[in-house]
């Protein structure tokens, strides 16, 4: 029969002096394979087989290579070759492998290897390209993921994707899931993350899954998954790289990896400090990420560790020096991660895994505080333990079973909470099970269903809140042709309420006391998405979904005498993205990508804010020789907001309601250039090259002009 090919396109050209050509068939009926993928180990050199199964590779320079062939649907081969003279003409067979034996062979922990639809993967080569230095630059450029801060380097920052979440003074709105190589790393207290330490320069990739994905992940996933996933070395090295820029920016990283009996061990140490684009916007961060993993990926064991101390900036109005904030943000964070995957036979694999995330956080004043300004210290000691289990399970190439369950505990030690309650805990335990089906060579059913409980202590005289939930989830994947997919998925998230939501009590600057609620339910969510996939071609790739989504019961802080949560009317959310590559020429590549996103109240009580309707990113590479050229666009439409500053304010009861504003349009042009030369590279930054005043929440200025400098050596 014939099999299904599911292609992931690359491309590279490295070198020059050699020519290497082969032809690509297959091992069982001596056929050419289009589109298979050759590429070079170690390296960004990369080709595609045609019709006839030829590749061909030019210019090379005389030295060892390992060719990497790989098409889905086929084994993986690798192939040694000392190239010191042209090498032409020699053919590689592929033996034929099933879509579900291939994703049996990686590991449990990473998403999209569970959710083969509404994936956007972000490389390594793409991290690195565009010079992204924060988690939030990132993610700007991301269709249908939209980002509130208060300021570049802060901590403050709330990731939406397609419309899950919006901005709210004591509101994390924690419906998107982060992972860290498939590990849970949010905050217990508000679900919130720490992007501080992350590690941008060692990351493999970032996978970002919309949707809901609560059938196999449970929580906080009902918004979609960002999945960190980090390098695995097979070679030595020693890389530095040091960035200086605008505000006295100061950036140094310094990378190694150490080969032994084929388990690699990595380092990476990162020192970041800077004066911030406004007052109290300083940072200064130390960063350790250690791993070790073997080649086969059977096993890693990973700590990071970061120590931060961060300015948090205030409003800025100028007739009210008052709301001007002096508190500074102190902050330890350890990551422990463990993962062991134990081969059972050839179609059986079992994958554990487990991580241990402890966060302390102290909050004080600048001694330069105006007197009477002073506000009390306190502190934040979250610590969560997670505990997962899979068994993965291919029934003779047609079905790919997945069963797991995994336990959260999660423990707040918080000082504004020690008059009221002792330490909160929180107990998450949840069953999954997935089955991916063949159902025809055009044809993949997925099903999945998980069940979860959680139970929240108090500690307090009253008994404990429990929460329980089942979320299921259908899709099917439809391949036309080698060329193009579609996609379907009916699916249903939940999120139950953080402590924060049920239990805060913070009194504000600008007069308005915050607290949360103890009588909250948990949001249901009920979505469905489709989409289209056009790749394998030479030259373009296009995608393009849409997607309409109910939530029930969502969670939002409300305006009122006090601000209190409360779970709000039915909302609404769908939209279209669109995203196309184009290959101009081997010098030009264009991307570009559109976002339509509309949000409702079914009810028309409250208003929807923070959600942008169009968004619009695009960028053109231009490469010749060692030389990279990118520019990049990213225009956002206007944004509602409500100016819970003003003093025009109406009462409904012992709710407040605020006039509804809006943040201007922005569009914004980056610049970011760089040359190779042997093994250092110089890149120059240029962000928001016209120097546009724009804010993202209200009145928190964002930086103009910001320009930096960069230098990195291989070693």
């Amino acid at each position: 029969m014939k099999k299904t090919l599911f292609i992931i396109l690359l491309s590279f050209i490295y070198g020059q002096g050699f020519d290497l050509s082969g032809r690509i068939i297959s091992k069982s009926t001596l056929n050419p394979i289009q589109d298979v993928n050759i590429f070079i180990q170690d390296s960004e050199l990369g080709s595609a087989s045609n019709k006839e199964g030829l590749f061909k590779f030019t210019g090379l320079e005389s030295d060892d290579y390992i060719l990497i062939v790989s098409a889905i649907g086929y084994k993986d081969k690798y192939i040694a070759i000392n190239l010191d003279r042209n090498f032409l003409n020699f053919s590689i067979e592929l033996e034929d492998e099933s879509v579900l034996a291939k994703a049996l062979n990686v590991v449990g922990r990473f998403p999209s290897k569970h959710v083969p639809y509404m994936t956007k993967n972000i490389s390594n080569q793409d991290i690195t390209d565009n010079d992204y230095q924060t988690m939030s630059e990132l993610f700007r450029n991301v269709g249908g993921v939209d980002v509130q801060m208060e300021h570049n380097n802060g901590r403050n920052a709330n990731f939406s994707i397609r419309g899950s979440s919006d901005y709210k003074p004591g509101g994390y709105n924690n419906r998107v899931l982060v992972l860290l190589d498939g590990f849970q790393i949010s905050m217990p207290y508000s679900g919130s993350i720490d992007w501080n330490g992350m590690p941008l320069d060692f990351l493999d990739r970032v996978e970002v899954v919309k949707g809901p994905v609560s059938s196999l992940y449970g929580q906080n996933s009902m918004g979609g998954i960002i999945n960190l996933v980090t390098k695995n070395y097979s070679e030595e090295f020693v890389n530095s790289k040091v960035t200086l820029g605008s505000f006295n920016k100061k950036d140094i990283n310094v990378g190694m990896n150490n080969m032994h009996n084929n388990v690699s061990y990595t380092t990476l140490l990162q020192y970041k400090k800077g004066d911030g684009h406004r007052f109290n916007a300083q940072y200064e961060q130390n960063n350790i990420y250690v791993k070790m993993d073997n080649k086969e990926k059977e096993f890693s064991i990973s700590l990071m560790a970061n120590r931060s101390l961060n300015g948090q900036p205030g409003f800025y109005v100028e007739d009210r020096p008052s709301l001007i904030s002096y508190r500074l943000s102190d902050r330890d964070s350890v990551y422990l991660q463990l993962f062991k995957k134990q081969n059972l036979s050839n179609n059986n694999n079992l994958v554990y895994s487990a991580s241990i995330n402890h966060f302390y956080t102290y909050y004080q004043d600048r001694n330069d505080t105006p007197e009477g300004e002073d506000q009390d210290d306190t502190f934040y000691n979250d610590t969560s333990l997670n505990i997962r289990a899979e068994y993965q399970k291919l029934f003779n190439d047609k079905s790919y079973l997945i069963v797991g369950s995994d336990l959260i505990a999660e423990r707040s030690d918080i000082s504004i909470y020690k008059d009221v309650y002792s330490n909160p805990m929180q107990f998450t335990a949840g069953v999954f099970a997935q089955n991916r089906i063949v159902l025809s060579e055009k044809l993949l059913l997925g099903v999945g269903l998980r069940i979860d409980y959680r139970s929240i202590d108090r500690g307090d005289i009253y008994s404990n809140k429990t929460f329980s939930n089942v979320s299921p989830k259908v899709n099917l994947s439809y391949k036309q042709d080698i060329y193009s997919t579609w996609n379907f998925a009916l699916s249903k998230g939940f999120r139950s309420p953080s402590l924060s939501e049920m239990f805060l009590q913070y009194a504000t600057d600008y007069g308005l006391y915050t607290q949360g609620n103890p009588n909250l339910i948990p949001e249901q969510l009920y979505g469905l998405d489709i989409g289209y996939d056009l790749s394998n071609l030479s030259d373009l790739s296009f995608s393009a979904s849409t997607f309409y989504y109910v939530y029930e019961d969502m969670i939002d802080f409300v305006y009122g005498l006090p601000v209190v949560a409360r779970n709000r009317s039915d909302i609404s959310s769908c939209g279209l993205e669109t995203n196309i590559n184009y290959k101009l020429n081997d010098r030009i590549s264009i991307n570009a990508g559109y976002t339509y996103l509309r949000v409702n109240d079914l009810n028309d009580i409250d208003p929807i804010l923070y959600r942008p309707k169009h968004k619009l990113v695009s960028s053109i590479k231009h490469t010749k020789g060692k030389i990279s050229n990118i520019v990049s666009m990213r225009y956002q439409s206007k944004q509602d907001y409500q100016d819970f500053l003003s003093d025009e304010r109406e009462y409904e009861g012992s709710e407040i309601r605020f006039p509804i504003e809006q943040l201007d349009a922005l569009m914004l042009f980056n610049y970011i250039g760089s040359y190779q030369l042997l093994d250092s590279k110089i890149s120059f930054k240029v962000s928001n090259i016209f120097d546009v005043d724009y804010q993202l929440i209200q009145d928190y200025p964002m930086p103009g002009r910001v320009i930096s400098l960069g230098y990195e050596k291989s070693f």
